[in-house]
């Protein structure tokens, strides 16, 4: 016969307690957090339109929400190139602070070359790529998973 003392239930009920309240804590303070691994995704972006380069900027926020380690990388070709053009982005600040958290804009050099576009005319944060298809297929032979930006 095991002999339980109030002292040995009050140990548990606040154990439990701290527990309890640690877990909230938590979940209080990371809302939208649904995991903290790190998920390589690389995302092709090719529209021009100002709101398709909303919505890319919306989602990588929205990835980032959900899991913050994540390492993301938009590739931006054909008219998607225009997201990075300091002259024609309508998201440079969004651009801007998601690089800042780590985000890769990534140019195509083959793009920029057809519609003569020099990197001084880019915005600062974007890196440039040879070709934006050798770099989506780098990404996901290296364990990148794929998404066609925005739409």
């Amino acid at each position: 016969m095991t002999h339980h003392s109030k002292i040995d239930d009050m140990k548990y009920l606040f154990t439990c307690t701290l527990i309890l309240t640690t877990l909230l804590s938590n979940a209080q303070q990371n809302p939208g957090v649904i995991d903290d691994k790190v998920h390589k995704i690389v995302m092709q972006f090719t529209m021009g339109d100002s709101l398709e380069q909303f919505a890319i900027v919306g989602q990588v926020r929205n990835i980032l929400t959900a899991w913050p380690k994540a390492k993301i990388e938009v590739v931006c070709h054909s008219s998607g190139l225009d997201l990075l053009i300091t002259a024609k982005s309508k998201v440079a600040k969004g651009v801007a602070e998601l690089s800042e958290q780590g985000v890769v804009f990534a140019a195509c050099n083959n793009t920029m070359r057809k519609r003569n576009i020099k990197k001084e005319d880019m915005l600062g944060a974007s890196v440039v790529v040879p070709s934006a298809m050798i770099e989506l297929v780098s990404k996901q032979e290296e364990g990148w998973a794929y998404l066609k930006g925005a739409h």
